[in-house]
């Protein structure tokens, strides 16, 4: 397998699943908030090395995201400001801090703007560890260690997660340690954050968070299903947009992105509740409602006499109210499912079509 789709497959194994949690917690903006921010901990701890492939940016840049989470929350339970507000208060705050460090005192060092935000994944193979004889990409190294330390925390913590994420205030009751819980949750995302920092960019990384969670949110209510289409649709989005990428010479966060909002589009359009769904939701209900009433129209009046000026071909629609067209197109569709019948110009209702009647009227209390 290529080293730099290896490391986007890893990146969105590791990202998915934190990203439902943070979804379901109302917070989408703060993985946006970490990804901007690790750059001040990564440029601080540049000052303090003047090395930038020492493990200590990694540390700042985590330690910064930490703080960014404590910050937030701090901010946000003074109930002066909604916790949305507060990440728009510190987020910008700490990235521009970050700007203004780099502009002024690392002029000459190799920070490149470019590479913060779309990341070159395609270099990853260029950074590589020698381990068992076997090159691997330093990148591919660190996301998979995390994609293990991710499991291992969802997997033995899987019943305290869910609870407080649906229900804090129940889960503090019944002796859930939701503080832990959320600042373990929240230290994965920044250390998650940082280790794809450099690999794929921040754009991607936010992308990684919310697009595949929230489209499987979109198909499904069951936590442990939506963790799974979660990482299917990231992982099947990393391979179709590297795959786009190479062929036209693109950039693959950059289309790997495009294809996690894409596709977020299409289950917006066509998931159970999306526009096109409930479109033909919508006309199928209206079709068998009109089927509904041609047949009630039929057998009421067949009731009283089998040739009913009501069941007239030509005079039907003027009692319904329907144009030629509409009474055409209905009664071919009873015709076809075997439950009208015509006899020269009358309607009439078959065996299938009476018994359907009768369940009709039992089911309006007719």
């Amino acid at each position: 397998m290529d080293d730099a789709l290896l490391v986007l497959l890893l990146t969105a194994a590791a990202c998915a699943p934190l990203g439902v949690f943070l979804i379901l917690r109302r917070l989408s903006m703060m993985a946006d908030a970490i990804s901007h921010t690790v750059l001040l901990g990564i440029v601080l701890a540049f000052f303090l090395t003047h090395d930038l492939g020492s493990p200590w940016l990694l540390f700042g840049a985590a330690l910064v995201g930490i703080v960014t989470v404590s910050l937030v929350e701090l901010l946000g339970k003074t109930h002066l400001v909604k916790y949305d507000d507060a990440i728009g208060v510190i987020f910008p705050l700490l990235f521009a801090l970050a700007v203004i460090l780099i502009s002024k005192y690392a002029g000459n060092a190799h920070l490149d703007t470019d590479m913060v935000l779309m990341g070159e994944v395609i270099y990853a193979g260029l950074n590589t560890v020698v381990i068992g004889g076997a090159e691997i990409p330093s990148a591919a190294l660190k996301m998979g260690a995390l994609v293990l330390l991710i499991t291992a925390f969802i997997t033995t913590f899987y019943k305290e997660l869910k609870v407080s994420a649906f229900d804090g205030e129940y889960a503090r009751l019944i002796g859930v340690p939701t503080g832990i819980l959320f600042y373990s949750l929240m230290s994965l995302t920044s250390l998650t954050t940082v280790a794809a920092f450099d690999a794929v960019g921040a754009i991607l990384v936010i992308s990684f968070f919310i697009a595949p969670g929230a489209t499987a949110l979109l198909f499904t209510k069951h936590l442990s299903h939506t963790l799974l289409l979660a990482l299917l649709v990231s992982m099947v989005n990393s391979v179709i947009g590297y795959t786009l990428a190479v062929h036209t010479n693109a950039s693959i966060a950059g289309l790997c992105a495009v294809m996690n909002m894409l596709i977020y589009l299409l289950a917006l359009l066509t998931g159970p509740k999306g526009a096109i769904t409930t479109y033909i939701r919508r006309w199928r209900s209206i079709q068998q409602m009109q089927r509904d009433l041609f047949l009630l129209h039929i057998g009421r009046h067949t009731a009283e006499r089998m040739e009913s000026a009501e069941n007239h071909a030509a005079e039907i629609g003027d009692h319904l109210k329907w144009d030629e067209n509409k009474v055409r197109r209905v009664s071919c569709a009873l015709i076809e499912r075997r439950l009208l019948r015509r006899e020269g110009s009358y309607y009439l209702l078959t065996d299938a079509g009476a018994a359907q009647y009768a369940a009709l009227c039992k089911r309006y209390f007719l």
